[in-house]
Formats: structure tokens, sequence, C-alpha cells
């Protein structure tokens, strides 16, 4: 082989691991391999080496349970290269190529009545990956029924939190195609953390009764906390951090197809 042969072999070694080592390659080692003047124009082009992501489609962005969320997304790179499409769904991923259509969970497996999902376009050429998100608000409709109030730091069911429970008891074993969201609050006295937690206590106590009561199926319940962070009277007076220690009770239509 001669000396000019193995200098060319040298060089195309360089540039292959230069373009194995994706745009994240250092600039002095870029310098040295490919000479300053294609290194500085890399350097100058930055994320042009990258693909650009010049379509992005996510629709609607708010959308009832079980509903569809159509997804599009395309790209360019400077170089004939095919593209992998990736979506990012709450960390699931799935490749579909350039089109997909996003099946929303449905009230029977949702676990947040309005929960808002992070949708991610992905987009890489191997080397170099780029991505584009929008939130999705998925909705549940949902219908307010009651509140009942506890003391002060306690987690306890009085006899009138019970006997309202035991009416909405009776109308649920009437409606088996509702589900049930029980949201547990606090005053604004202690801390958040703490708060929360007795939230939580406050809305499974009301769980508990209409099991244990009424025979509910627990499938049907949903439980979260707010703690203190949505009163619905200011917490400076007494019978304001009253109402504010409450548990809220909705009824949930569930996706009978």
């Amino acid at each position: 082989m001669t000396t000019q042969t193995q200098k060319a072999g040298l060089v195309m070694i360089g540039v292959l691991g230069i373009l194995l080592g994706g745009c994240g390659g250092t600039l002095e080692r870029t310098h040295k391999i490919l000479g300053r003047d294609v290194a500085d124009h890399r350097a100058s082009a930055g994320d042009e080496w990258c693909p650009t992501i010049t379509t992005f489609i996510v629709s609607p962005t708010t959308v009832e349970c079980g509903g569809e969320v159509m997804l599009e997304i395309a790209a360019t790179t400077r170089e004939d290269i095919e593209l992998e499409y990736i979506w990012d769904i709450e960390g699931q991923a799935f490749d579909t190529g350039k089109r997909a259509i996003w099946k929303t969970p449905t009230n029977r497996t949702i676990e947040d009545p309005q929960k808002t999902y992070i949708v991610r376009g992905v987009v890489s050429d191997g080397e170099c990956s780029v991505t584009q998100s929008v939130e999705v608000k998925v909705l549940c409709s949902t219908a307010f029924d009651l509140k009942v109030h506890f003391e002060f730091a306690k987690a306890e069911l009085d006899a009138t939190a019970k006997s309202k429970l035991d009416h909405f008891a009776k109308k649920l074993q009437q409606s088996p195609d509702y589900a049930v969201l029980i949201e547990g609050h606090t005053d604004a006295i202690g801390g958040e953390p703490a708060n929360r937690l007795l939230g939580q206590k406050r809305a499974r106590v009301v769980r508990n009764y209409l099991i244990e009561t009424w025979h509910i199926d627990p499938e049907r319940l949903l439980t979260r906390s707010f703690g203190e962070e949505k009163p619905i009277a200011p917490n400076e007076s007494d019978e304001g951090r009253a109402l504010n220690r409450r548990a809220e009770i909705f009824r949930i239509m569930l996706d009978t197809k």
C-alpha cells in the first residue's frame, strides 16, 4: 500500500469517527481530523447538522376521555439519511412513522379525570435527535355531587357526613355507569406535606365508608388530595378554615362502549 493510500485511509477513518461521534464532538478534535476550515464551518452551522422539524401537528390539544388525537411530524436533514420518527407520551415511546393516532385513556383506565399529558415528537438521524412537544388535556365528564366536612386535623366522618354519604350511595347503586372521584382538602394550618397526607386520609375515609357500608365496587372509587392548595374560603378565620376542611365527591360518567 502506498503512503498516499495509507494517508487517505487514515483521513477516512478520522472522518468516520467524527460522524459516528454525533453532533457532540469537540471543536478541537474536529480541527485535527477534518481540518480547521471544515471544522469552523461545522461549528458555525451548529444545530444545522441535526435534523430540522418542519411539521409538528398534535390535534386536538383538549379531548374527552377515550378520544383520538392526530399526531404528525416531519423533518429535513442536510444529509441523505433516513430519519427515524418516534412519539413519546408520558415516558412511553412508540415508533409509528410520521403519522399516528393516539387513543387517549378511557374513563375506566385514566388515573386523573382531568389530566394533562406531554406529547413529544422525536426525530433522529442516528447521530442527532431533535424534539418538539405540546400539552394535551384529557378531560372526563364529571358532576359535582356533595361535600362533607371534618374537624381540625381529623379524618373521621361525623353523623352529618355519614347521612350525606348514605343518600349519595343509594343514588350510586342505581347508576352503574358512574364512577366516583373523591378529593380531600385541608385548611392552611400546618405544613404542606402534612396537609397533603391529611387530605388523602379524608378522601380515603369516604372511599372506605362507601365500600364497607354500601358495598360499592372499589374499582369505581378514585381518590386524590389537594391538601391546602384549593381553599373555598379565606383561611384567616375559624369559619373559613372549617369550610376548607372537606372532601368533595364527583360522579364520572364511565365509558360504556
